[in-house]
């Protein structure tokens, strides 16, 4: 081969390099879990299995001290120990009803929208993966970042913390879901080279309010009715300087109306992933290659995940 046909190859090759690498637009839909996708908290959920006599001086001293995932450590090591079998907590979580309308809304905007969705939650990666598999929703989902745990040899549940972190006085020491949520974002851009146009957080508590003041003009915080981040955006919301969008809903149901309403929404992003197994048909259930991948590397922990 000639050095002219060398070059040209090398130009060839640079090019076809940048196609793939070229930027996508897509939109995020971020989601707490308890009282968020699901009606309940999981974590209390479980703990009541306990007879109510039964506690320990450690456990009260970890809830008292703000030490969460350290408590639901002792709370299930006190399950283990009054015989309570991981096949209960199971049927257990798989039994939480959703939030009415969840369901539908996430089957929606991941299948029908294709809207990247991930879940951002102080729950644990059992549980979450538990109520999701029953629900037919494991798939709707990119990333989950939660506190890792696992059922060891002996049947029992361990959790240990997503990370540990002082630097935000808003959130746990075991879960800065803005710091998730922020880095996640910027991870897309730089690895995948996915540009969010607008994203969307979802939730209902005090801890839920690190994230959604992260986001930006263009984004939308959505708040539950009712629930602790709504009443403290309303009554703080100018010396907090929400820069997105607030949504206050009620129901899944609620909550597609209003983003299907959105003046922002109404011009369809093109998906390059879709574009290329589905001819932009935006009913289409195939996912190209990468969707596939970024699905499957959907973490619990830190170790894989972009924080």
């Amino acid at each position: 081969m000639s050095s002219k046909q060398q070059s040209s190859a090398a130009v060839a090759e640079a090019v076809a390099s940048c196609k793939l690498k070229k930027q996508q637009r897509r939109r995020l839909a971020a989601f707490d879990f308890d009282h968020t996708i699901v009606s309940q908290n999981t974590d209390t959920v479980v703990r009541d299995l306990l007879p109510t006599e039964v506690t320990s001086a450690r456990a009260n001293e970890l809830v008292e001290n703000d030490c969460w995932t350290e408590y639901m450590a002792e709370v299930f090591r006190l399950l283990h120990e009054q015989q309570v079998p991981e096949a209960r907590i199971r049927d257990t979580i798989r039994g939480i009803p959703e939030v009415p309308g969840f369901v539908r809304l996430i089957k929606h905007l991941a299948k029908r929208l294709h809207y990247d969705l991930i879940i951002i939650s102080d729950s644990n990666s059992v549980f979450i993966e538990e109520w999701l598999r029953a629900h037919n929703l494991a798939d709707c989902f990119v990333a989950v970042f939660t506190n890792p745990a696992e059922f060891d040899a002996s049947g029992q549940l361990m959790v240990r913390p997503h990370h540990q972190q002082t630097d935000c006085k808003l959130s746990a020491s075991n879960l800065c879901k803005g710091r998730v949520l922020e880095h996640f974002v910027i991870e897309q851009d730089l690895r995948r080279s996915i540009r969010y146009d607008h994203v969307f957080y979802v939730g209902d508590g005090n801890n839920d309010i690190c994230p959604v003041l992260r986001q930006r003009a263009c984004d939308f915080a959505c708040a539950r009715k009712g629930f602790a981040m709504e009443k403290h955006l309303l009554r703080n919301r100018s010396k907090l300087k929400l820069r997105a969008q607030l949504l206050v809903w009620k129901s899944g149901f609620d909550l597609m109306d209003q983003m299907l309403a959105l003046p922002q929404l109404q011009t369809p992003q093109v998906s390059s992933d879709r574009d290329a197994v589905g001819g932009g048909d935006p009913d289409t259930k195939v996912d190209a290659p990468e969707v596939t991948a970024r699905r499957a590397s959907a973490v619990a922990g830190p170790t894989k995940s972009p924080n």
